[in-house]
């Protein structure tokens, strides 16, 4: 679990390999980075839930690259202060991302919708 993982911190870019032990991402993973630009989640392969809030508030976030790395995503959980998920929400430089994006196809059905939104 990391729950306040680089929460709200200027990076414009970040090295997740040595995560790709956890299991469970809480809370605010990478939220309000507004400088963040790209991201490659390859390593985050192991991860099975989500918190509402991963990648939050990202403004600069054009690039998610080997999208396959979260091929074990099974949920995504809701904020209980907003009653929603908040999944990549204000991430207004990120393209969608659907089936045309390499790797898309092995995303589990509910994160599908989640990058749908």
């Amino acid at each position: 679990t990391a729950p306040f993982f680089l929460a709200g911190s200027e990076i414009t870019n970040v090295d997740l390999s040595g995560l790709q032990h956890i299991t469970s991402i809480d809370g605010c993973f990478l939220y309000s980075c507004y400088f963040l630009k790209t991201l490659d989640v390859t390593c985050l392969h192991n991860v099975s839930s989500i918190g509402s809030s991963f990648l939050s508030f990202c403004d600069s976030l054009t690039t998610i690259f080997n999208i396959s790395g979260l091929r074990n995503v099974k949920s995504v959980k809701e904020s209980q202060f907003l009653k929603m998920t908040c999944f990549l929400f204000g991430c207004t430089a990120l393209p969608q991302i659907d089936a045309s994006v390499p790797g898309y196809e092995c995303l589990s059905e509910e994160l599908k919708k989640e990058f749908e939104k």
